[in-house]
This record gives structure tokens, C-alpha cells and sequence, in this order.
């Protein structure tokens, strides 16, 4: 996936298991450490104002949780779990909206990500209403060098409303890739890894770089291929400058509804607030 790479998997991991460890920094025992991260996931923002009200707990604490054990900062963990109160709170109270994990995900990358399992037909309402109180609230749209983005693990999740949001408010569709090269898969090449291909149109309608390379890896292409996305596979090939401004032009001006030769962004729909 890339040198220096922030932590996807810890991500994934915590999808899995949300099963709770110990607060960095806190002298009481175990309830109280299971205490504090149910306030967080379970939006129990009285327990949290109390905590930090008291001195117990700052804004900026971080606390040992799923994925983290190291300590993540209360913001990312409220944002994890869309905790929309706690975090209203904790943005009143000064906490820092861009305060990463130990492995650089930001608050904002996690509420793109993760969704309400149990919530059918909605699952990502809450989480797209965090991001966008993120967003609102002055959060960094992308990320430090060898980083995924925001942009990245909500096109990776196949999140179209978080997808369009992000790239409207300004988030780079090419994360840090640079003359051709990346170390980190791009937004466009996670789409690719999972297959989604409405989100791969959307991130090249808006500019996005169908051949950029992983330094000694794969375009988004040869991923949508390795992961047994065919069709998609082509309509990324189709959107490379060698191939679709070549001998299979027309037939991609049809499978991407644009002349893949101009290399323009059409830009994006607006997503409703």
C-alpha cells in the first residue's frame, strides 16, 4: 500500500472489533477506563462535559481504545463512532478537530470511514453529519505526506454523499501524488480496490489522475483488475492518456460519457446540506 502509510488496517481492524482497553493518562481501574470510551461511542456527553468539567479528563485527552492502544485523542473516538453531541461538546470546549491518531488518521478520515451497522437504509446519516461538523468546524481536508486522506477512506468505503461533500469543500481528488507517483493508493485507487465504480466517475469527472502509479506497484487500473473488478479495470484503462486517446478513443468516449483525450474534470454534482 505504500511507504509511510497511515493506519488503514487499524481501520479495518476496528470495523471488526469495537471491544474496549485502557485511558492513557487516567489513575482509575478498569470501570473507570471502560467508562470513559462508552461515553464516547455511546454519545453520553453529560459523563464527558462532567469528566472534563472536573479536570478528570481535557479536550485533547487521548485515550487507549480498539485499534489504538497507544492512546487516540477523544475527538477521533467520538468521531469513530459519529458521536455528534460529545463531539459539539468537545469542539466548544477547544478540543483540536485535526488531532491524529498515533498512526496519522484524523478525526475527519475516521467519520468518513466507518457507518451505523445496524442502521439499514441509513447507515451512513450520522457519520456524514459528523463529517460535515468536522468540516465546518475547520478540519484539514487532507492529510500529511504518505497519508491516506479523508477523500481516500471514504471513496475506499464507497460513500457517495462523503465522496462529493469532500471533493466540493476543496479535498485534492490526488491526494499527494506528484509527477505521475504515489506512495499511498489515491482516492481513485481505492474505489478501485472495492469496485465502486459510480464513486471511480464521480473522482474522475472531478479531475482525477487515472495514471498515477504506487512507486513500484499498481495504476488504479491494474488494482480494479487484481481484485477482479473487469469492467471497471477498462473504464480506468479508458481514462489513461495511453490508452484512451489511442486506437480504443471512441469506444471509450462511450464507456466514460466524456473524450478521455481532454484530460478535463467535469466537476461534481452538489450534494443537498
Amino acid at each position: 500500500m505504500g511507504r509511510k502509510a497511515s493506519g488503514f488496517l487499524a481501520c479495518i481492524l476496528c470495523v471488526i472489533t469495537l471491544g474496549l482497553a485502557g485511558c492513557a493518562g487516567m489513575g482509575g481501574g478498569a470501570g473507570d477506563i471502560d467508562r470513559v470510551n462508552n461515553a464516547l461511542v455511546s454519545d453520553d456527553v453529560g459523563f464527558v462535559r462532567g469528566a472534563i468539567q472536573s479536570g478528570t479528563l481535557t479536550p485533547d485527552h487521548r485515550v487507549s481504545t480498539a485499534g489504538y492502544p497507544d492512546g487516540a485523542p477523544l475527538m477521533a473516538i467520538a468521531a469513530r463512532a459519529a458521536s455528534l453531541e460529545v463531539m459539539r461538546f468537545l469542539i466548544s470546549a477547544g478540543a483540536d478537530v485535526n488531532a491524529r491518531t498515533p498512526v496519522g488518521e484524523t478525526p475527519l478520515m475516521l467519520a468518513a470511514f466507518f457507518f451505523d451497522e445496524q442502521a439499514i437504509g441509513r447507515a451512513f446519516e450520522r457519520h456524514e453529519a459528523a463529517v460535515r461538523l468536522l468540516v465546518s468546524s475547520g478540519a484539514e481536508l487532507d492529510n500529511l505526506p504518505y497519508h491516506y486522506t479523508p477523500l481516500a477512506y471514504a471513496a475506499y468505503q464507497g460513500n457517495d454523499r462523503i465522496v462529493r461533500f469532500l471533493i466540493e469543500r476543496g479535498a485534492n481528488v490526488n491526494a499527494d501524488a506528484a509527477n505521475g507517483g504515489t506512495y499511498v493508493n489515491t482516492p481513485l485507487m481505492m474505489a478501485a480496490i472495492q469496485g465502486h465504480e459510480r464513486i471511480a466517475r464521480v473522482l474522475l469527472r472531478a479531475g482525477a489522475d487515472a495514471d498515477i502509479r504506487v512507486y513500484g506497484g499498481h495504476t488504479a487500473s491494474e488494482l480494479a483488475a487484481k481484485y477482479n473488478h473487469s469492467g471497471l479495470s477498462q473504464l480506468l484503462m479508458c481514462a489513461q492518456r495511453q490508452y484512451g486517446a489511442g486506437a480504443s478513443g471512441p469506444q471509450c468516449r462511450q464507456l466514460l460519457g466524456y473524450d478521455p483525450a481532454e484530460r478535463q474534470g467535469g466537476g461534481v454534482e452538489r450534494v443537498s446540506r
